[in-house]
């Protein structure tokens, strides 16, 4: 088993520079679900693939991945990791409800939001991978 990152009995203050990318990614991923439908072109093959799932679950696990690092780096994943993926989750349920009500030419999709799911816990999954933290 690797280091648990809360061992150090440290109180440190959060490295806010650190949360920056995950704020910038959240951002971006905001922009993407504000993206006018018409602008995304008709469908063709990528449908028939469920790319748009696909992208959907790397959004998010990129996300999710970003966060617990800087949660990491920090020293608070045991006590915000559960809290940190439920509002990512939310934040996707979010942005579809809001491409269903206030995009132009978008739709909200429940197959959107479970790729959005997945991907958090393929992020948290992959950030325990990376540093080698089981907690």
């Amino acid at each position: 088993m690797g280091q648990d990152l809360n061992a150090t009995g440290i109180d440190r203050a959060f490295p806010w520079r650190d949360a920056l990318t995950p704020l910038v990614l959240s951002l971006l991923i905001f922009w993407l679900h504000a993206v006018p439908g018409t602008d995304l072109g008709p469908v063709n093959w990528t449908a028939f693939f469920h790319v748009d799932k696909w992208v959907h679950a790397l959004m998010f696990c990129i996300l999710s991945t970003s966060s617990f690092i800087a949660l990491g780096k920090s020293g608070n994943v045991r006590r915000y990791k559960v809290y940190t993926m439920v509002g990512i989750i939310l934040y996707g349920i979010g942005l579809e409800f809001a491409q269903g009500l206030w995009f132009v030419d978008r739709y909200a999709s429940w197959g959107d939001i479970l790729a959005d799911v997945v991907g958090v816990f393929i992020g948290r999954v992959a950030f325990r991978l990376i540093y080698g933290v089981w907690n």
